[in-house]
């Protein structure tokens, strides 16, 4: 099997150096217009050779580039003989974007999301394991061939990963709350820190600020890419804080603390 992989940054090098494993794996192409991350694949042996284009003779085409980007990528690959997935964090818009280009989404493509990743930026940073025992949601699309979503799904599976099936209304409403809004706040709440005051920081400051070393122009993209999603799980939020902030205003101690244990409850449960 010969697998393209477009973007040879942190998560598609992780894919690369993941597929490396697996039985009948050939050869894996990297397409990666940046010079400094296309070197590091190759020194790094995650790809055998660099691109500028899929090869036509691809079994498997990962699309890791910017999820901006994706869209033209699907677009461009729409008669390709391989499969073609993709792991964008936002999934109504590449949809979306296809359909209004080509009426529908082409039968060789199969949405993907990988809930894996780091703060870490790079080839240098992707690990071997990223994907094992972690969450992949695959999400078939009405015109994506049964053949294709077999391959996906054994591809994902063959990494170790664990596979769900979502629509993508669901998917985008689902990860605005639990991955776009965690590192929407962990921006907001670095720029509300003095640089005075870092230097007191402990374990607890550095769990909730550790994504806030994230790519900001990833971020951003994804934050607007998926605006509508995220602007109601702020909303949600909002009410949380000011739910707490009135606890406290009001010095409503009962009030307070069941928000609190409701809260810690359930990050126990998880």
């Amino acid at each position: 099997m010969k697998i393209a992989i477009v973007g040879v940054g942190m998560i598609g090098g992780a894919v690369a150096r993941a597929a490396r494993g697996l039985s009948g794996v050939q050869e894996i192409v990297g397409i990666e217009p940046l010079a400094s991350h296309a070197a590091q694949a190759l020194e790094l042996g995650l790809v055998d050779i660099v691109a500028s284009e899929v090869p036509a003779d691809a079994d498997l085409v990962v699309l890791a580039a910017p999820n901006e980007q994706l869209p033209d990528w699907v677009v461009t690959l729409r008669d390709h003989a391989g499969v073609v997935m993709d792991v964008g964090s936002v999934k109504g818009y590449i949809v979306r974007e296809v359909r209004r280009r080509l009426g529908e989404t082409p039968a060789n493509f199969v949405p993907c999301h990988p809930l894996a990743g780091s703060e870490k930026h790079g080839p240098a940073n992707a690990p071997g394991d990223l994907f094992r025992n972690r969450l992949v949601i695959v999400l078939p699309q009405r015109a994506s061939s049964a053949a294709a979503v077999r391959r996906a799904r054994a591809f994902w599976s063959g990494l170790g990963a664990i596979l769900h099936e979502m629509d993508i209304d669901t998917h985008d409403r689902t990860l605005a709350a639990t991955s776009h809004l965690p590192h929407l706040l962990a921006f907001a709440f670095m720029c509300s820190i003095r640089d005075e005051d870092l230097r007191y920081s402990g374990g607890g400051f550095a769990d909730f600020s550790r994504i806030a070393a994230s790519s900001p122009e990833l971020w951003w993209g994804i934050f607007r890419l998926n605006r509508e999603e995220l602007l109601q799980a702020l909303d949600g939020f909002q009410n949380q804080v000011d739910a707490l902030r009135a606890a406290l205003v009001t010095d409503a101690e009962a009030d307070g603390l069941a928000l609190l244990a409701e809260a810690a409850g359930r990050r126990r449960q998880l």
